[in-house]
């Protein structure tokens, strides 16, 4: 039961954990070493474990220890989201979707009008996140995500495919409205994106694109490398070089007239985009109304 749960000594384990040492955790908590000490042994007696390796300069945590101080942390950013959460509470249900950062940013926040307008009764948090969240670490309901659509003992919603090609500012192209890539790399730099951990099994590199289509990249080229997609695209808006395009991402820019295709020729990625959930999460009817909106959102056209 919550009233016999030993806080102090949670909290005083948490800080000793932290610091590494009893004296420094006892500055931290205004009470003795000795009183830190006894908090400590009176936590292990209660959980018949021992949480920590005494040595001569401090202490260690054991597996005991750094399994317990996992969930510690678990727990202390729930009540402080829930803290944060209670000022801001409304009679509007809320879903937390996280969503890849490059499709977040380009794609997602423009079409949020539309998901409110037809479900007023609803409330988005809307969180960005490259690697697929863990459900069971995080209060996160669902996420866009860029893989496999492969997740064990998850739900996932195939959205879209995707392609890839080149592309720049216009102006760039405004003198040979018929240049080559390999002609545009004598004048401008190629832009990467150095694919992360989870992207690059399905992503595209230049490297891949120069093989694939039996072009010959040039000898003494500029180069400039980036680690999210959208600073690619954004350096190329901003005439600083040619890029290869996610099609999800850059058709807004190219309807804007800040990027253009530069060739017809594209590549499709061996990733595409799911809606990936906890089985559970999909009955749940307002989940259920956030799959229908964001799939008819992917639909083309």
């Amino acid at each position: 039961m919550l009233n016999n749960l030993p806080l102090n000594a949670l909290q005083t384990f948490a800080i000793a954990a932290q610091e590494g040492n009893f004296t420094r955790a006892a500055d931290i908590l205004h009470i003795t070493p000795s009183a830190v000490s006894h908090r400590i042994k009176a936590l292990e007696k209660r959980l018949l474990v021992v949480l920590f390796t005494r040595q001569a300069k401090g202490v260690t945590l054991s597996q005991a220890g750094e399994t317990l101080l996992t969930h510690i942390n678990i727990g202390m950013k729930n009540i402080h989201q829930g803290m944060e959460l209670c000022q801001f509470s409304s009679t509007r249900e809320k879903l937390c979707i996280a969503i890849i950062p490059s499709l977040g940013l380009s794609w997602l926040t423009k079409r949020l009008d539309s998901f409110y307008a037809s479900h007023p009764q609803l409330e988005l948090d809307i969180v960005l996140s490259d690697q697929l969240v863990d459900f069971n670490a995080r209060q996160i309901d669902a996420h866009i995500h860029f893989g496999s659509g492969d997740y064990y003992a998850l739900k996932a919603v195939h959205l879209a495919d995707e392609t890839i090609y080149p592309v720049c500012h216009p102006d760039l192209l405004a003198a040979n409205k018929n240049v080559s890539i390999i002609q545009l790399l004598h004048k401008h730099p190629l832009l990467h994106y150095k694919a992360g951990l989870e992207d690059r099994p399905g992503g595209i590199s230049w490297a891949q694109w120069f093989e694939n289509f039996e072009l010959v990249i040039p000898k003494e080229i500029r180069q400039r490398w980036f680690s999210q997609v959208n600073m690619c695209i954004s350096a190329a808006c901003y005439k600083q070089g040619i890029t290869l395009g996610w099609d999800k991402i850059v058709t807004g820019e190219i309807e804007a007239g800040n990027l253009q295709k530069i060739t017809q020729q594209e590549m499709r990625s061996a990733f595409n985009y799911y809606l990936v959930m906890p089985h559970k999460q999909s009955n749940n009817p307002s989940m259920q109304l956030f799959t229908a909106w964001i799939t008819e959102q992917f639909k083309p056209g």
